[in-house]
């Protein structure tokens, strides 16, 4: 990708050019020397004829931001993947191994494409550093993970000395930037997802009910974000003490608020008890009862809440049930074990990288992962759909809509589209899927 075109002995074209010059120079002079042998003395007229300097050697070009890692054309690319394995944190610990084992899965599905070097970064940000730079040190492209998105730009930084990108596992939006992008779910997709189908059925002011803490505000600009670019009103907006008394004690003041202001429906975008307990007090004061239904984001798609009664009739934005489907029970085949919440990640992070590799072959470029190819507009299709990382280090992904019922989620609407990018294509093509 635009690297400089330089010969086995690290000379630039112009170098060879200097090297034949000097080979006639050379040439010349021996000849001189032998006449000179076979004649005698000789009165020399002018200045005496120096040999060229030799050339000097050109130093290795240094590699430029964001081209990605070389890869020779034809063989597998070596890839890190960066996960705590060994941390404290039990559940970051069972994460981290979904990750890797759906990794695996995916490695196997590329028939040679990808080679991974998984590195356990034990839950610490000094780990994940020194890992990704010996990783890199070791001729690794490419860098999945980190998992935390605190660790992402430090991972990004230390990387950067070659070239390297990183697709981290992280849905913090400040975690991106620069080489590094983040491949978790993010709430604008899925507030734009939910708010385009609200008014694809004909509502147009919703109200916001949303925990007082980190999700509550991403989720809270999100959805304002994409009610004002869809003609959407948001109105009441109110935070709650995410606790069971909080929740308890605010959701009859936002009721109240809700009822006047003439809302269509209200959007929860809590997740877990958090979300059970808003939606169980919110029916609790007539709010989402009736014709009218509960709105959601990634959240809803809990298997745990899949048949809270508080819950019925909500409609949420989530992924492609059924690729989730599929996925899980290759996963539980596989594992003996039903995969957690974000394990798809680490087998769609594999195939992205795979279908990048598979283009690159195809074009014969050496560099399979750079800016460009990450950021290609085409995006790439894995278990969750259509996803494309956008130059800011974000993503965007196409979702489904669906309905929680008692009897657990059904699908109303499938992801946009339905083709496959030509990236991914070659990959499905490739591993006869």
């Amino acid at each position: 990708m635009g690297a400089t075109t330089v010969d086995h002995n690290g000379r630039r074209p112009g170098d060879a050019r200097s090297l034949r010059r000097s080979g006639m120079t050379l040439a010349a002079l021996a000849a001189a020397a032998a006449l000179s042998a076979c004649g005698g003395t000789t009165t020399r007229t002018g200045p005496v004829a120096q040999a060229p300097a030799a050339p000097a050697k050109a130093e290795p070009a240094l590699p430029k931001p964001g081209e990605g890692g070389r890869v020779a054309v034809g063989e597998a690319a070596k890839v890190a993947l960066l996960l705590p394995l060994s941390a404290g944190d039990r559940g970051a610990a069972t994460a981290a191994r979904d990750l890797a084992d759906a990794a695996r899965l995916a490695e196997t599905d590329a028939g040679g494409l990808v080679r991974l070097d998984i590195r356990d970064t034990r839950g610490a940000q000094a780990t994940a550093v020194s890992e990704a730079t010996a990783a890199m040190q070791a001729g690794d492209a490419l860098v999945l993970g980190p998992l935390f998105g605190a660790f992402a730009a430090p991972v990004g930084q230390a990387v950067a000395p070659g070239g390297l990108n990183v697709i981290s596992f992280s849905n913090t939006p400040s975690a991106g930037g620069a080489n590094v992008w983040i491949s978790g779910l993010l709430a604008d997709s899925e507030a734009e997802r939910i708010l385009e189908y609200a008014v694809s059925q004909g509502i147009r002011h919703v109200g916001l009910y949303y925990p007082d803490n980190a999700l509550g505000q991403v989720s809270r600009r999100a959805v304002t974000e994409a009610a004002a670019t869809l003609g959407v009103t948001v109105d009441p907006i109110m935070a709650y003490p995410r606790s069971f008394e909080g929740i308890q004690d605010s959701a009859g003041t936002y009721a109240q608020s809700h009822k006047a202001s003439g809302a269509q429906a209200a959007l929860l975008p809590d997740k877990g008890q958090g979300l059970q307990a808003a939606a169980s007090f919110l029916r609790y004061n007539s709010v989402g009862v009736g014709q009218e239904y509960f709105l959601g984001l990634g959240g809803w798609a809990d298997p745990a809440l899949a048949r809270e009664t508080a819950m019925d009739g909500g409609r949420f934005a989530a992924p492609d049930p059924t690729r989730m489907a599929e996925f899980a029970a290759r996963f539980q085949s596989a594992y003996g074990r039903a995969p957690g919440e974000i394990a798809w990640l680490g087998y769609d992070a594999v195939t992205i990288a795979a279908a990048m590799v598979s283009e690159a072959r195809a074009e014969g470029d050496d560099r399979p992962f750079g800016l460009d190819d990450i950021t290609d507009p085409d995006g790439f299709t894995g278990i969750s759909g259509s996803v494309v990382f956008t130059r800011d280090g974000l993503n965007t992904r196409q979702l489904a809509v669906m309905r929680a019922t008692s009897d657990g989620p059904t699908l109303l609407e499938t992801t946009p589209g339905g083709a496959l990018p030509a990236a991914a294509a070659a990959l499905a093509a490739l591993s006869g899927t």
